[in-house]
């Protein structure tokens, strides 16, 4: 079994009060868009380190891991004071990766079927703090099992883009589907287009129930694993507010990740 490595570098230690989730940050080297994407170079720090320091300014956890199957992601994530540990390189989604993760952290004798995970994707290094303690906030509940979060769209002509992941929603804001495609077909006032941001908490049970399942058959079609979880009846609670962030897929979202760096670090 892959052992947790970690810096010699004491860890930060924070003032804030830390509810009690523990953060996984997935993150494979080679991509079939963008290959290397974790070690790729935004603001002059390689991007999986960028989304470890976005993690680490919420409140929401008390530990946060990168789970990585590449000894040089370890090494980047460590060499700025962070926590990685190896996982396979056999792992067909993220989600996969993460229950491993879990299993590797979580008291083996006897663990806690309630504990919280949360599934911060590897290349979202705009992700909200706010919108990570919204949702592990949202994870108190007990009826919750599985939650996500969603931001409206600020430009609409993202709603067309199909890197660009679309969320209807109930009038509980629990999900009734995830699409690469304009979803819903019709805008209104009760209708707003609502942006899928991909990161996802978790039960410990449901995590690996869910890794536990063969893919869906609209999970492959669609190319998004959570719909997973809708396919076998497991609700997913969707925290909904000004979580805005950029993804980074492809060559391009990396150049305009880089421009949104620049212009944030320049106060333009």
């Amino acid at each position: 079994m892959p052992r947790p490595q970690s810096s010699t570098a004491e860890r930060e230690v924070s003032s804030r009060p830390q509810l009690g989730a523990v953060g996984i940050i997935p993150a494979r080297l080679q991509s079939t868009r963008l290959p290397n994407k974790p070690l790729q170079d935004l603001g002059g720090a390689p991007l999986i380190v960028r989304v470890l320091e976005r993690v680490r300014a919420s409140t929401a956890f008390r530990d946060v891991w990168v789970a990585t199957d590449s000894d040089e992601v370890v090494q980047a994530v460590t060499e700025a004071g962070g926590q990685a540990l190896l996982t396979s390189a056999d792992h067909p989604s993220g989600l996969d990766r993460v229950a491993e993760a879990a299993r590797i952290l979580s008291d083996a004798a006897d663990p806690n079927p309630d504990a919280v995970f949360v599934n911060i994707q590897g290349d979202e290094p705009f992700v909200s703090p706010e919108g990570l303690d919204h949702l592990v906030r949202l994870m108190k509940r007990p009826d919750v099992a599985m939650a996500s979060l969603a931001a409206p769209f600020l430009d609409r002509d993202e709603v067309e883009d199909p890197n660009r992941v679309k969320v209807v929603i109930d009038r509980e804001s629990r999900a009734l589907y995830f699409s690469r495609a304009p979803i819903p077909s019709g805008y209104g006032p009760a209708a707003i287009p609502l942006l899928h941001i991909g990161v996802y908490a978790y039960r410990l049970r449901t995590l690996f129930e869910l890794a536990a399942l063969p893919p869906a058959p609209l999970e492959m079609a669609e190319r998004l694993e959570q719909i997973r979880a809708l396919w076998n009846g497991i609700q997913i609670h969707m925290a909904v507010g000004d979580y805005q962030s950029t993804g980074i897929d492809t060559p391009e979202d990396l150049a305009r990740a880089r421009d949104q760096w620049s212009k944030r670090r320049s106060g333009a």
